[in-house]
This record gives C-alpha cells, sequence and structure tokens, in this order.
C-alpha cells in the first residue's frame, strides 16, 4: 500500500553534508528553526507553552538499500537489527529528533541544535510531556552490555571523559542523509542567518536520532 505524506515546512540548520552530527546538540553553535507552510501557522497555538518538542522529518535523500542487520558507528563489532539502532537508513527514511523550542514568531519555530541538513522536509511536531515521555525505567539497551559503556555513552554525548583506554574504537562517521540542498529561503523576517561556521569535529557531538 503507497502512504504519501506532504511537507508541512522546512527545517534550518548550518549543516551541510560533511558535518552533521550523529544526535542533536543543545548548544550548537548556528541558528536552527523550522519554518512552518503558512496554512499550519495557527497549528502552533500554545506551542510555546512547551521546553521541548519531537520534531518529525523525511530524509529525502536516503536511497541506499536497508540492511536487515547492521553495526552501530560506536560498537562496530557488535551486530545489531535495524530497528534496534536510529540507522537513517531505513525503509521508511522518517527521522526523529527532540529539540528545545527557544521562541516562535508567526510561522517561525527557533529550536536548539537538531541533528539533519539544511532544507530537510518537516513532516509534524509534536509536544514532549514530561509525565508521559520522562519513562523512570527506560534502559539504554544494548549499550548496557557494552564492556567500555560509560567511555562509549559519553562519546555520544560529547561529555569530557578520559581517553587514556585500551580499547580502540573505528569510528565510520559517514552520515547517511546525503542532503545535498542548496535551498534559497526568502524570510520576511528580518533575520539573517550566516551560517559559516568552523566546527571541531575531532569528537563530534553524536544523535539522538542516528547512527547507535
Amino acid at each position: 500500500m503507497d502512504i504519501t505524506f506532504q511537507s508541512i515546512g522546512t527545517i534550518h540548520t548550518p549543516y551541510l553534508a560533511i558535518n552533521t552530527p550523529h544526535q542533536p546538540i543543545a548548544d550548537a553553535p548556528g541558528d536552527f528553526w523550522l519554518t512552518l507552510n503558512p496554512e499550519y501557522t495557527s497549528a502552533l497555538k500554545t506551542l510555546n507553552t512547551f521546553n521541548y518538542i519531537y520534531v518529525l522529518y523525511h530524509l529525502d535523500q536516503v536511497v541506499p538499500p536497508v540492511e536487515l542487520l547492521t553495526r552501530s558507528p560506536w560498537a562496530p563489532e557488535t551486530e545489531i537489527g535495524l530497528f534496534a539502532s536510529r540507522s537513517p537508513q531505513r525503509p521508511n527514511p522518517i527521522g526523529l529528533s527532540i529539540v528545545q523550542v527557544k521562541e516562535i514568531i508567526g510561522n517561525e519555530v527557533t529550536t536548539s541544535g537538531i541533528d539533519t541538513y539544511n532544507g530537510t522536509p518537516l513532516l509534524d511536531i509534536k509536544p514532549y510531556l514530561q509525565f508521559m515521555d520522562n519513562k523512570e525505567d527506560a534502559n539504554n539497551g544494548w549499550f548496557d552490555t557494552l564492556p567500555d559503556k560509560e567511555h562509549i555513552i559519553a562519546h555520544v554525548l560529547g561529555l569530557t571523559h578520559d581517553h587514556e583506554h585500551s580499547h580502540e574504537h573505528t569510528h565510520e562517521h559517514s552520515h547517511e542523509h546525503s542532503h545535498e540542498h542548496s535551498h534559497e529561503h526568502s524570510h520576511e523576517n528580518v533575520r539573517r542567518h550566516a551560517h559559516d561556521h568552523v566546527y571541531d569535529h575531532k569528537h563530534p557531538k553524536h544523535p539522538h536520532e542516528h547512527n547507535d
């Protein structure tokens, strides 16, 4: 059965194919915002009462064949099922990120860092509710079985940690979204988004949503 989705707007980030992280980074440098199509502006009413939102989007340039077994860049020695990963190479290339709401003006939502390419089609926005979405008994799945779990999680979260360890990680950080966008968005809003940032990717802070 064919299923068709229509974009409700566009996601703007400073990221191109070479510098997108593997998870949302709250304090990432640069400007991040969602522009909704004008007809959806009224649907943003009271969204500013929430601190965080789910952002769903179409990974429109992810076209490689889907493999049901995969390996995380954080633990390449461990084979896992595709649905036990956050790889963007999925039967339906849908991305999901949780980001902070900073400001809403008209049909634009300014957010914290989101791990996707500039120009990504926006599919939906949903509020993150603390009493429903914060599960006290949540665990880390197969991450909890790794012998150097704490070190790997520190890498994923981009936390400062001790690098004096004997385990060698082979991090293949080729982000598979491959969004080649050259979108020119004209905003009536007089905000200029200059995205010529310099990033230090010696240890990138990696996705929420991608490539566990």
